[in-house]
């Protein structure tokens, strides 16, 4: 896919880096010497110095041409006008990145009037993220393939069969189940029958969607549902995390250290509670009863304060802490201080737009983590070379697999002796540098 990204600062290069880990002609168009010099020297990809803004200058670098045009700049202005100057000029699918709460509310608007394919937001995307972490304990992730009968869960193990001496094939899972993949202080892998699986783990699952339901009891246990949220930082991520779950818990507080931010907040929101204070002291955290408080979560822009707050909020007893990390080198390093969660704004916005680039190929996708692993779901097709053959004889790279297979609506998850058969609806996990090599597998 012909690919066009403008703007490499956190959120673009990290894009940058996955689409070329896929092998996609991708061209950067950065107007930062320090960066371009950067992307040249880590990065497989073409890169122009120039203005996001200019039409003579994206027409010359071929923008017309594009597959997908993503602008990714700090700027939702800039993002704005250049997707539509990109769609103009002819390329076929744009992307613009926002971040200003005003110009999210009203991207279905402003998609139709600048004619942009998808206005996305890393912040609201991010916020929606941890609804969906509060609202289902320890369940970080999930999404269906095969029309529905084949689901992949993530969840966060806090008691795991697998641990103490014993391993994973010592425990009965459901015979429609299949332990895809596991990431342990930062890393991930695809594990074997003497893998174990430990407290803390993300441990992504994949099989028929009836039979999911009974492993996050065994993995996760029983968790109350939630009734009072805490949350800290008022700006993008804070704001639109807290309108989205005041109406769906009893009590909920958002704390913000600037008094006019604040007044401000209280304008905007509807029944949270403004707590104007900084959530980074023990006092303050105390005398607002944060220790009752089902989860806190930390959204400020600053990594060090999210990370300090969340430890404190555990320590006050907090039941779950959330923290915002925006340099990702800082993420494996969260659990290790007993936060339960940390969440990316980057990864979130990267994840989506891959879902578009995965659009042609793949009937649905999923990333996992910070993109380090792919799950896609195709039909597999007449002559290709994984077709009539054991699957213990298909040479897939080490840390790929096929995971789950719909035949009709049958769902088999497969062992080294099944088969795949013309028609067949395959869901392949990956880590995303090995798919270039995986797919050669099931193309004609």
């Amino acid at each position: 896919m012909n690919i066009f990204l403008v703007g490499a600062g956190g959120v673009g290069f990290h894009l940058a880096r996955l689409l070329s880990m896929e092998n996609h002609d991708v061209t950067v168009v950065e107007h930062d010497r320090n960066i371009l010099e950067q992307i040249d020297y880590e990065l497989d990809v073409s890169s122009v110095r120039g203005s996001a803004v200019s039409v003579i200058q994206l027409k010359e670098t071929g923008v017309p041409n594009a597959d997908l045009f993503i602008s990714a700049t700090g700027d939702d202005e800039i993002n704005l006008i250049s997707a539509a100057t990109a769609k103009g000029l002819g390329a076929k699918q744009v992307v613009a990145r926002v971040d200003a709460p005003d110009y999210t509310e009203s991207s279905i608007l402003l998609e139709a009037i600048l004619g942009i394919d998808y206005i996305l937001s890393p912040n609201a995307l991010t916020a929606l993220e941890i609804a969906k972490f509060i609202e289902t304990p320890g369940l970080v992730a999930t999404e269906e393939f095969g029309r529905g009968h084949v689901q992949m869960r993530q969840i966060k193990v806090t008691g795991s069969p697998a641990s103490n001496g014993k391993t994973l094939s010592d425990v009965t899972l459901p015979g429609d189940v299949l332990v895809g993949m596991i990431s342990r202080r930062g890393r991930s892998f695809v594990p074997h029958g003497a893998s174990t699986i430990e407290a803390g783990d993300l441990v992504t699952f994949i099989g028929r969607k009836e039979a999911l339901k009974d492993i996050h009891k065994l993995f996760q246990g029983h968790e109350p549902k939630a009734e009072k949220v805490v949350v800290m930082g008022g700006r993008s991520i804070g704001l639109h995390l807290t309108q989205v779950i005041e109406k769906r818990y009893p009590v909920v507080k958002l704390f913000d250290r600037d008094l006019q931010r604040c007044n401000a907040l209280a304008a905007q929101l509807k029944s949270a509670r403004v707590v104007c204070r900084d959530a980074t002291t023990r006092v303050a955290l105390e005398q607002e009863h944060v220790a009752g408080a089902d989860a806190f979560v930390a959204t400020t822009r600053d990594d060090e304060r999210n990370i300090m707050a969340s430890v404190l909020a555990k320590e006050v007893g907090a039941h779950r802490t959330i923290a915002v990390v925006h340099q990702p080198d800082f993420a494996p390093l969260v659990g290790r201080l007993g936060i339960d969660h940390a969440v990316t704004p980057r990864a979130s916005f990267a994840n989506r737009v891959l879902k578009l680039v995965h659009q042609e190929r793949a009937s649905s996708s999923a990333l996992i983590g910070d993109g380090q692993i792919q799950l896609l779901e195709f039909v597999v097709k007449e002559n290709t070379p994984i077709l009539r053959r054991p699957l213990r004889e298909v040479k897939l790279p080490r840390e790929a697999l096929v995971a789950a297979v719909l035949r009709n609506d049958d769902v088999i998850i497969p062992h080294g002796n099944s088969m795949v058969t013309a028609g067949d609806s395959v869901v392949l996990l990956v880590r995303s540098e090995y798919l270039p090599q995986a797919m050669k597998f099931f193309r004609p």
